[in-house]
């Protein structure tokens, strides 16, 4: 059997999953969030709160911003398909 010991700290883990497709652009926002911004528990109030008021302000310019990813994303094949003579595919991409 082989052991190691390391002084090593990985983090935590966030894992989310999701029914019927892929993650909710409020779930990637929540991933996200996750890895930007801590909040230490022994923090004092006053810092505590300023944290989470910009955590917030954050949070939804990020969720913002993955969104209009998601729809340019959906434009661009689109915009693919189409150019390849898929226009019926294109058309069902773009009401996506």
């Amino acid at each position: 059997m082989i052991s190691v010991n390391s002084d090593v700290f990985t983090g935590s883990v966030n894992v989310m999953t999701s029914n019927e497709g892929g993650l909710s652009t409020e779930q990637v926002t929540e991933l996200a969030m996750d890895k930007l911004i801590l909040v230490s528990d022994s923090a004092p109030p006053a810092i505590k709160e300023q944290a989470r008021v910009f955590k917030d302000k954050l949070r939804n310019v990020m969720h913002t911003y993955i969104e209009l990813a998601r729809r340019e994303e959906r434009a661009n094949i689109a915009h693919k398909m189409s150019k390849a003579g898929q226009k019926e595919m294109a058309d069902l991409i773009r009401r996506l």
